[in-house]
């Protein structure tokens, strides 16, 4: 079954050497995620390899020759994070390029996923339409376009069906996705962002080819920004060519690069602070993805490609209001199905849930969050319309689980749906999400059962001795962390401390000395370890004789001055032998 996060977490350290020196410690972290020095080497100019993707070339050439005949274009991205930055790089390169013969749609959320009837049929005009993080399986606005003498470019990265016949695959004229079965690509693991920077790039390359008189845009500084904001929001693996990317993408943004992005750091309380994938992950990219989840995606857009600093200022004020609002929600949600799961404990290996009350947009970051702090499995969370009898849902996975290949086998009982092996969305009739339930669960019990117990890989038991200035530093350099380079994990056995406070709003986060001194915070560990925000209990290893594990990152402390440890588990934790 299951497992309730509080009730039992293990965890296995992948490298038992134990380091003697801050070298030792980087060497055995590399190893562990199959990387070298020459991994974290590569730069910029190392992109030009994946400009051989297929139909990059040719798509480019195709939308040169609509641009130099005058035709109008139609720009549809997705309402997330990634399908906005996609369209804003878009949006940017035609205006530097004294382009103005272009739409940007970008679809609510209401209108579901991928792209909206109203795209051409308000645009019979145009005679090229670009979907941006959409489009491969939109069958039928595409053929309606193409039927109408258009030309349409998919510039996408989700899952593609082998078999193109039965209307699965859209009929576009060039499809643009590494997943394609027939493309070569080296590297599978671009999102639309990624990939929309590249096509700029061999646009750039197939205008110049034609001795365009126009003007041709540097591709850094702002467009690096947006495509780095997109890969690390939309948890690809930020390896190869993606931690290019999201490497240059931060220095850019650091340097202050793009102005927009800039703005929402200083709503955000970032200000003054040299930004890492983490903030992107946690502070930029939710406040572009609030505004597709509680309004309208294209306020996002209007920021990221706003030039007005009055403008900048009041759209990244709606955004993060709008951020708020998804937070209350969030919690609105969470709250619920804590109360529920406390009446009726889950007996099994998935989750399935729904309201009439719970809004579609927040669902998807609900379901996470109930993963990560309530129920470890497959989690699915419905959003109910009372009103068309149908619900639409967000799926989030456990490793070793992939919920892509579940959702395929009930395809039948779904209306659409679409995703990858971590996460997904989908639509049922609310009369279908019993048997839909059902059936998950029969897909889960044919995994093994210890994927289904809570917990993870640390890379290494860490002595104390090692841990300071010049290990933050070290360690530092292996950054931008996200998926495939997560941030290392590190493992103490009988630690103990002197003291532990809880503090924030909530009362919820415990704050802790360790027995030599060294700072260490515990978010939502008084939660997670007293069930009651940590008011009136003990720590354990803080009396005496006791003593416990602990499961930790390490980093400088909030003034940026002292090494600090973020502590993310404590108690029993170990087992003996690493997988």
């Amino acid at each position: 079954m299951g497992q309730d996060i509080l009730a039992r977490r293990r965890w296995k350290i992948v490298n038992r050497r134990l380091p003697a020196t801050v070298s030792d410690v980087i060497d055995i972290i590399l190893g562990n995620r199959n990387l070298s020095g020459a991994d974290f080497s590569a730069d910029l100019k190392d992109l030009a390899e994946h400009l051989c993707i297929r139909g990059m070339t040719e798509g480019a050439d195709l939308l040169a020759k609509h641009l130099l005949d005058g035709h109008k274009v139609v720009v549809v991205a997705d309402y997330d994070c990634d399908g906005i930055t996609s369209a804003a790089q878009m949006a940017l390169f035609f205006q530097e390029i004294g382009y103005r013969d272009f739409t940007v749609l970008i679809p609510s959320r209401r209108e579901g996923y991928g792209i909206p009837e109203r795209a051409v049929s308000e645009n019979p005009e145009a005679k090229v339409f670009i979907a941006l993080d959409c489009g491969t399986l939109d069958y039928e606005p595409v053929r309606r376009a193409c039927s109408m003498g258009a030309d349409f470019i998919v510039i996408d990265h989700h899952e593609v069906p082998s078999d193109p016949s039965g209307h699965l695959r859209a009929p576009a004229t060039v499809i643009i996705n590494p997943k394609h079965p027939d493309c070569t690509s080296s590297f599978k693991e671009f999102c639309a962002s990624g990939l929309t920077f590249l096509f700029l790039a061999a646009l750039r390359r197939a205008l110049r080819s034609r001795r365009a008189a126009l003007p041709f845009p540097r591709l850094g500084g702002k467009y690096l920004a947006l495509a780095a904001t997109g890969t690390v929001a939309d948890l690809v693996p930020l390896v190869d060519a993606n931690r290019i990317l999201a490497r240059n993408g931060l220095r850019t943004i650091n340097a202050n690069s793009c102005a927009p992005l800039s703005q929402l750091a200083v709503g955000a309380g970032l200000a003054g602070k040299t930004l890492t994938a983490g903030h992107i992950g946690f502070y930029l990219g939710p406040r572009i993805n609030a505004a597709g989840r509680v309004s309208e995606g294209q306020i996002a857009y209007d920021l990221l490609t706003s030039r007005e600093p009055a403008k900048l200022a009041g759209l990244a004020a709606q955004l993060e209001e709008f951020n708020g609002q998804r937070r209350a929600q969030e919690a609105k949600i969470v709250g619920e199905i804590s109360s529920r799961l406390t009446r009726n404990p889950p007996t099994g290996r998935t989750l399935v849930l729904g309201s009439a009350d719970w809004r579609p947009g927040v669902v998807g970051i609900a379901a996470s969050r109930v993963q990560q702090d309530l129920f470890y499995a497959p989690v699915v969370i419905f959003a109910i319309d009372q009103e068309s009898a149908m619900a639409r849902g967000s799926a989030r996975s456990i490793p070793g689980f992939n919920v892509h290949q579940a959702l395929s086998r009930c395809s039948d009982l779904l209306v659409r749906w679409g995703g990858h092996k971590a996460a997904a969305g989908l639509t049922i009739a609310v009369d279908r999400i019993a048997e839909f339930a059902q059936r998950l669960e029969e897909i889960a019990g044919e995994y093994p059962a210890d994927i289904f117990i809570p917990g993870g890989k640390v890379d290494l038991e860490l002595p104390l001795a090692l841990v300071g200035p010049e290990l933050v530093t070290a360690l530092e350099a292996l950054e931008p962390h996200g998926m495939g380079n997560p941030a290392p994990l590190f493992a103490l056995r009988g630690a103990r401390f002197n003291s532990a406070k809880v503090f924030g709003k909530e009362q919820n986060h415990l704050r802790l000395e360790l027995g030599n001194g060294l700072e260490a915070i515990w978010w939502r560990g008084g939660n997670r370890f007293t069930r009651d925000g940590g008011k009136n209990k003990s720590l354990p290893g803080s009396g005496p004789g006791q003593a416990q594990d602990i499961v930790f990152k390490i980093g400088w402390n909030a003034f940026g001055k002292k090494t600090a440890l973020e502590i993310i588990d404590l108690g029993d934790l170990f087992v003996d032998h690493p997988q």
